[in-house]
């Protein structure tokens, strides 16, 4: 067993590297009850800072629950929003664990969002209408006149970046009022 004295464990060093975390964690109480504003509890929880981050740029509002549509734009239409963590994953946007028919439904009828990160940097923001993501809705519609449910399946990041509208990053190029799209 190491023995380390208080005084080692808490030495000048150690002290530095606290008030450092203290004072960020003091912008994270900010970040929060600015979060709250827009239906965000908790920053740390489901990508609480992120959506929110995605939320102000988009000019949108959280819908509440865990059920339905993720948020709604000034103008009252429903969205789908997805992110994709480049840091930890390639594959694609993640759609739903228990991906039914009844939710492809559902998919139909809204626009989705797909936000770009590498880490907590936000990249890219696309749009994208229902009508493009059809092939992929028929797609899990035949596959699922066999089973129950599709566990997540995924749209791909490139076709996000060709077949989408890009928001983000704003600039003359990218409209970033997506209910003007």
């Amino acid at each position: 067993m190491i023995e380390i004295s208080f005084r080692q464990f808490y030495g000048n060093e150690h002290k530095k590297i606290i008030a450092k975390l203290e004072k960020s964690w003091i912008n994270l109480h900010d970040l929060t009850e600015f979060a709250k504003d827009f239906g965000i509890n908790d920053i740390f929880q489901d990508n609480g800072a992120k959506i929110l981050q995605q939320l102000v740029y988009l000019n949108m509002k959280l819908l509440p629950g865990r059920e339905g549509n993720d948020c709604v734009s000034a103008s009252g239409r429903e969205w789908e929003m997805k992110s994709i963590n480049l840091d930890t994953t390639a594959s694609g946007f993640s759609t739903n664990h228990h991906l039914t028919k009844e939710i492809i439904a559902k998919y139909r009828k809204v626009s989705w969002t797909f936000a770009i990160y590498h880490g907590i940097s936000l990249e890219e923001i696309y749009i994208m209408p229902p009508e493009i993501l059809e092939p992929f809705y028929q797609g899990w519609e035949k596959k699922l006149d066999t089973i129950s449910h599709l566990n997540n399946p995924k749209i791909p990041l490139r076709f996000v970046q060709e077949h989408g509208i890009k928001v983000y990053p704003i600039d003359e190029n990218n409209p970033i009022d997506p209910d003007s799209i």
